[in-house]
């Protein structure tokens, strides 16, 4: 695993190139979609250009990826699913914490955790590559398994901005 420099921390990121169409001239652009972890947050992002009138386009943003480039990454790698053994009472109630910290309701953190230790916690590989990290942080003990195997970045890529970019955060 490559380390970034020497804070020590990988960045994990998957991606996929899919075509569609030019918003300028109609023409089949090339995409470049991708999820990463940076800093311990989801970052996505969606490079657009066309070959043919120059178009580029843009966008980033953070956390809650949007259905079109989830979908395209799904498509392509498949779903991965994370399981969690050997759960104690003080290991379940840090389980809980992560999911609530993540932005579930109580409910829902429950209901995480149950499908956790029984039939797995299905998301993208990169998804799921980060719920491992902040469950491991609480010393329990994760595995993902299925989705394609991400890549392991050398450097932190700074988000992007430019005059094209919309960044959601």
């Amino acid at each position: 695993m490559k380390l970034n420099g020497s804070r020590g921390v990988p960045v994990i990121s998957y991606g996929v190139n899919v075509a569609r169409p030019c918003g300028d001239c109609g023409s089949e652009m090339t995409c470049d979609l991708a999820q990463r972890i940076v800093h311990d947050r989801l970052h996505w992002t969606a490079e657009c250009h066309c070959p043919h009138c120059g178009s580029t386009v843009e966008t980033c943003g953070w956390d809650d990826t949007p259905a079109e480039i989830r979908d395209a990454l799904v498509a392509r790698s498949g779903l991965a699913r994370l399981t969690v053994a050997g759960l104690t009472g003080p290991s379940r109630v840090a389980m809980l914490k992560v999911f609530r910290d993540a932005g579930a309701s109580l409910s829902e953190a429950k209901m995480a955790a149950q499908r956790a230790v029984t039939t797995g916690v299905e998301g993208t590989r990169v998804e799921l590559e980060l719920l491992m990290q902040r469950l491991e942080r609480n010393n329990i003990t994760a595995i993902v398994n299925g989705g394609d195997s991400c890549r392991v970045d050398q450097h932190q890529p700074r988000p992007k901005a430019n005059r094209h970019a919309r960044d959601q955060e």
